[in-house]
């Protein structure tokens, strides 16, 4: 039993604070209550409280039950004080018996068949004693599954069986009663905390933070102010308790939630939800402006690395936020509609998003999608089409990027902008990627035959497949099976791929450039990738995002920043390829610059293997010109 199990049952701390407070004037109901609060909020199988009684018997005379439990309370009346012998001296001595386990008791067979009869498989006794004499005991069984009780539990329910005992003997230790009282009410605020409050950081839990949505809309009603929820989720947060292990992962977080706290000097409270998961709630008349000043604050105080092993670690969010009451007016509607800002806020990489209704109608488009895509099948609804990557000096096609469409049983031909970033989440990913990857060595391979060549294909890499070193072995048997060397295969993968800190993306990516297959980093320039990064990973090719030539002309500022790309790939040893390339000036400036290769519907449309089988013929046969 753990606090978080005490957490799942608030309701009943409320119950033993009524009991506490009833038991003077009502001692069988308050002793009722309290056994029935402290089993649901425990977890035991079997509450229950013996009374010593004249002859030396024991009665059972209060008594709780789980579901599926079988009541003892009609079969257990009379018996001798013969059935505490084994723990009797420690009862004298007023010592409770805490019994993980009964196979681990050495007992007489009598008693041992006694304990079997009521199924008992784990048991806490505690002695009631007054004047130095037993008076009975409280016990809880354990009946389903043996489990030890936490130190924090057995201190709660040791004061429990102390105020039944202080009950039983009101009427003459109402010192003892007033005593007893003080210390469950202190343990009814403990367990009140518990309930509100994350165990590992300290920080209010989800519980705690519905509550202050409510509050919050309660205080904005009534003095005409908005009410902001932002959900805040960390980025790359798994990969950290990939490479660190768990016990570090939640280390960070408490670091996290400590340098956050001074945040919360301006009366805002974050509270975890759950995980990674964040959340903020705070009232204000301009309550978006306010909520925006907290995250930037929260992204500061994550800007210095945390040490983690002997390593910095970085780490950034995302940020979703809501306002009430534009948003939504209860507090599910306002908590929901700020999950789906923050899922923007990540595609977005991690700018702070707030709600709009087409994020809903997004949301279920991409559920719909999803729900499509898991139903597809690799080798029969998807296409790969291919565009050649041209030499920007000789003008020769030198490689060609498969790219991958959908066809849809209902929309038709879908392009990747459509559906990839919803794949990308799949496990079906990993199974689209594999038919990929077969599929575009098997076709590279026969053209390179066909024609007498040596072009190197580009095949793009999904998130999930780079997360496990079963992709090497993948590229490894594709190229087997295809008769593909190893120098025609490049991997494509995005800089948010490479940059997953402590993730296994990287020890995969240099796996694969240890056995000579080249790596090639796409979008560059959009992303946060750093060269420590590219250079771990031994990166053969930088791919220029389109963006930085998209209406390029003479004179334009961002030539500049096209010259130090060039001059940084050149001086690391890495081949360059500026994607987009649209038409005959843009490609005479990057020429002009000294980038490598260029791609775009300058040279060809991503088209399919048919067509580019007839495009490579005829730039064989000397057809295809340059510029």
């Amino acid at each position: 039993m753990t606090p978080n199990s005490f957490a799942q049952q608030a309701h009943v701390v409320e119950i033993l604070a009524d009991a506490i407070s009833a038991h003077v004037c009502d001692a069988d109901s308050a002793i009722d209550k309290i056994l029935s609060g402290m089993g649901n909020l425990s977890g035991v199988d079997r509450a229950y409280v013996f009374q010593r009684k004249a002859c030396d018997l024991l009665d059972n005379t209060h008594e709780w039950c789980s579901q599926g439990v079988a009541p003892m309370i009609d079969v257990l009346q009379n018996m001798t004080m013969d059935i505490i012998a084994p723990w009797r001296e420690g009862f004298e001595r007023g010592e409770p018996l805490h019994v993980p386990s009964i196979d681990a008791l050495d007992l007489d067979p009598d008693l041992r068949e006694l304990l079997a009869m009521q199924g008992i498989v784990g048991i806490l006794l505690v002695p009631v004693q007054w004047d130095g004499a037993i008076m009975g005991f409280v016990g809880f069984d354990q009946v389903k599954i043996a489990s030890p009780f936490s130190s924090e539990v057995l201190r709660i329910l040791i004061a429990v069986a102390g105020a039944v005992g202080s009950i039983l003997a009101r009427a003459a230790a109402n010192r003892e009663i007033v005593r007893t009282k003080t210390e469950l009410e202190e343990a009814v605020t403990q367990l009140r905390h518990l309930v509100m409050h994350d165990d590992l950081t300290g920080a209010p839990n989800r519980r705690a933070f519905h509550l202050a949505i409510k509050s919050a809309l309660e205080c904005g009603e009534q003095q005409q102010t908005q009410t902001s929820v932002a959900m805040i989720d960390l980025a790359r947060f798994k990969s950290v308790n990939e490479k660190y292990g768990h016990t570090e992962g939640d280390r960070l977080l408490s670091q996290i939630v400590q340098r956050w706290a001074v945040v919360r000097t301006d009366g805002v409270d974050i509270y975890r939800i759950g995980g990674d998961e964040f959340a903020v709630v705070l009232n204000d008349r301009n309550a978006e402006r306010a909520m925006h000043k907290v995250i930037e604050h929260m992204r500061q105080a994550l800007i210095e690395p945390f040490i983690l092993g002997d390593q910095n670690t970085r780490i950034d969010m995302s940020a979703g936020l809501t306002v009430a009451p534009r948003d939504g007016t209860t507090a599910d509607v306002l908590a929901a509609n700020a999950d789906l800002a923050v899922l923007t806020s990540k595609i977005e990489k991690g700018k702070t998003c707030a709600y709009s209704p087409d994020l809903r109608k997004l949301a279920l488009q991409r559920h719909e999608t999803a729900q499509d895509l898991l139903a597809a099948r690799p080798d029969k609804d998807f296409v790969l089409t291919y565009q050649p990557i041209v030499d920007l000096h000789s003008g020769a096609i030198i490689k060609v990027e498969a790219l991958l469409r959908w066809q849809h049983p209902t929309r038709g031909l879908l392009m990747p902008a459509d559906f990839i970033d919803v794949l990308c989440g799949l496990d079906q990913s990993r199974k689209v990627g594999r038919w990929v990857l077969d599929t575009a060595c098997r076709q590279v391979a026969e053209w390179n035959r066909r024609f007498s060549l040596d072009l190197v294909v580009a095949v793009n890499a999904f998130p999930l497949q780079v997360a496990t070193f079963d992709f090497v072995l993948e590229v490894h048997n594709a190229l087997h099976r295809c008769k593909l060397p190893v120098r025609c295969l490049e991997i494509e993968v995005t800089e948010n791929i490479t940059l997953q800190d402590g993730s296994l993306n990287l020890k995969v990516l240099k796996q694969l450039s240890d056995m000579s297959v080249a790596i090639s980093l796409d979008d560059f320039g959009t992303g946060f990738a750093s060269l420590n990064s590219v250079l771990e990973i031994d990166v053969q090719t930088l791919k220029i995002d389109r963006s930085f030539v998209l209406g390029l002309h003479p004179g334009d500022p961002r030539i500049e920043v096209l010259k130090a790309m060039q001059h940084m790939t050149k001086g690391l040893g890495i081949r360059s390829v500026v994607e987009g390339i649209e038409d005959e000036v843009v490609a005479d400036i990057v020429r002009k610059i000294g980038f490598d290769a260029g791609q775009g519907y300058y040279w060809g449309r991503p088209v399919d293997a048919r067509a580019f089988a007839g495009l490579l013929a005829r730039e064989r046969a000397g057809a295809l010109k340059y510029g």
